[in-house]
Parts: C-alpha cells; structure tokens; sequence
C-alpha cells in the first residue's frame, strides 16, 4: 500500500480541523523544530499533540510552521 504525504500550511489549519484529530501527524513549527505524535485537540489558538511517551504538548498557532501527515494512495 503506498502513501503520500500531505502538508496542510498555518492559513489553512483551521479548514482541515476535523480530519486532523485522531491522527499521527508531524508538526513542524517556523523554529524548524519537530513534534511527532497523536492530534488529540486543535482549539482557538492552539494545537494539542501527544506524543507516544504520552507527553502532552500545546503548541500556539503563532509557533506552527505546517502540520504533515501520512494519507494512503488510492492506487
């Protein structure tokens, strides 16, 4: 089964909310730095991952870069 991987920007964060949640998703912030794990909430301002040593993280929008994720090819 192949992948793909989808970048979804900042500005268009908000749109794709609902189909993020649930799902394993890096998240790289304009630091360049990488947080890995499980979206577990996106609200106003923040977006909420855990990662798999089941550490919580709260990262502000105003520090996200774009948010990446794995999709499965449909051929």
């Amino acid at each position: 089964m192949s992948k793909r991987l989808v970048k979804i920007p900042l500005n268009d964060l908000p749109a794709h909310a609902n189909e993020l949640i649930g799902k394993t998703v890096n998240v790289v912030l304009k630091s360049n730095q990488t947080f890995y794990g499980q979206c577990e909430r996106i609200e106003n301002t923040c977006f909420v991952l855990r990662d798999f040593r089941k550490h919580a993280h709260q990262l502000a929008f105003t520090q996200i870069e774009s948010v990446i994720y794995d999709k499965s090819a449909t051929f």
